[in-house]
């Protein structure tokens, strides 16, 4: 494999997976450097072959994590494989596949992931008597093997029906073996790091075991420790940093708060329903007239009815509420305005913004926000963006 080839399956593929960037040129670096190895806390050096003399340089800010340098490495490994495996006419088709297969390498190599992801991919341009095929696999290494196998039950329609994909699923072995079912409950509190809505399955992946779920957008989504740690949406994989992403959400200074919005950010993206939040710093609060009119204020002097509704439905701060009425609330039209201790200061609000902004009104508000500390935007495709004095900082 040539550096130009390298510097290509990082681009498409890695650089998505880590939503980070090949910066241009390369480095030259002796022959025994390692293959992968971290630069710095930002920087991760990738060489083309073992004995390779110059190397790329992948750049994320803020720095990668210990587990996202393992990743780049089973990354590096799986291209590395398919290239000294197959002939150039083959491996465009191949390379395709290489985010699940360094994602099943990062996992383990566990022969049940690659199964299951490989039947993911063809039932999400499939239906089921007419509608969208969801499933959701679990994965236990405690588990026996009492019956048929994923690769025979793959061969029948009905493999296709027997989880739900948000609290029953299919239970095998490490190899693949049918062990059983769940019938899951939901944690009612939800959990940190994962959508409202599959917090059941998240919640069952305790004791080194695995989920994966196929949702009725096509979406193919994995669970790990109680977490979502990737997911392939919009066509690519992504692994969740989420201490990162927290990291950088800021204001707020109060992690609590960060949290709570987080998880709302989690649950709407997943929801495809849509929202703005825009968190005000201390010491900004005397212009968020400038930005919100009067009406739209919950406390304003001049509250419309649905300030007045809003002000009667909510009792308490941003992180204090029900995970699932802050998902109503920021599924109104318009933005949702917190201060910096969690106080509601506007739900459903028309941000006023410059005239000619680019992008959609989301992003305008967003990126308008800002200004005043911190403004995210929640596509209704499901793609975040993190906004901080009108420059974007995040993209999840």
């Amino acid at each position: 494999m040539i550096i130009d080839e390298l510097r290509e399956a990082l681009g498409t593929y890695l650089g998505p997976l880590l939503s980070a960037q090949v910066q241009a040129g390369s480095l030259n670096c002796q022959s025994n450097s390692p293959l992968v190895a971290s630069l710095e806390p930002s920087k991760i050096a990738i060489k083309a072959e073992d004995a390779g003399v110059e190397r790329l340089v992948l750049y994320r800010q803020p720095g990668f994590t210990p587990e996202e340098l393992a990743l780049t490495k089973d990354f590096v490994e799986e291209l590395i494989a398919i290239y000294d495996a197959t002939s150039p006419d083959y491996r465009a088709d191949l390379l395709t596949f290489l985010p699940a297969r360094a994602i099943s390498r990062h996992l383990g190599g566990i022969r049940a992931v690659s199964l299951i992801l490989r039947q993911f991919e063809a039932w999400s341009a499939r239906t089921y008597e007419g509608g969208e095929i969801t499933s959701s696999i679990g994965i236990d290494p405690n588990a026996n093997g009492r019956g048929s196998s994923l690769t025979e039950i793959f061969d029948h329609d009905f493999s296709a029906v027997v989880s739900n994909g948000f609290d029953t699923l299919l239970v095998v072995t490490l190899d693949g073996k049918i062990a059983g079912s769940g019938q899951l409950t939901a944690n009612q509190l939800g959990l940190d790091y994962v959508p409202y809505r599959l917090n059941a399955i998240a919640d069952w992946t305790d004791n080194n075991r695995i989920a994966l779920v196929l949702n009725r957008l096509g979406e193919q989504l994995v669970f790990r420790n109680k977490r979502l740690i990737f997911a392939k949406r919009r066509g690519e994989w992504q692994f969740y940093a989420h201490e990162m992403y927290l990291r950088r959400m800021q204001p707020p200074q109060n992690r609590i708060l960060r949290e709570a919005i987080y998880q709302s950010c989690l649950d709407i993206s997943f929801a495809r329903s849509g929202g703005c939040i825009i968190v005000v710093r201390s010491g900004s609060l005397g212009k968020i007239g400038e930005i919100v009119s009067d009406p739209d204020l919950i406390s304003g002097d001049h509250p419309s009815i649905k300030s007045k509704t809003i002000r009667a439905i909510v009792n308490n701060k941003f992180q204090n509420l029900d995970r699932r009425l802050r998902q109503e609330l920021l599924a109104l039209d318009g933005a949702m305005v917190l201060d910096h201790l969690g106080n509601i200061v506007a739900a459903g609000a028309i941000v006023s913004v410059p005239a000619g902004s680019e992008g959609g009104g989301r992003t305008a508000a967003a990126k308008k926000g800002s200004s005043l500390g911190l403004g995210i935007k929640i596509s209704e495709d499901g793609g975040v963006s993190v906004y901080k004095d009108e420059n974007k900082i995040l993209v999840a």
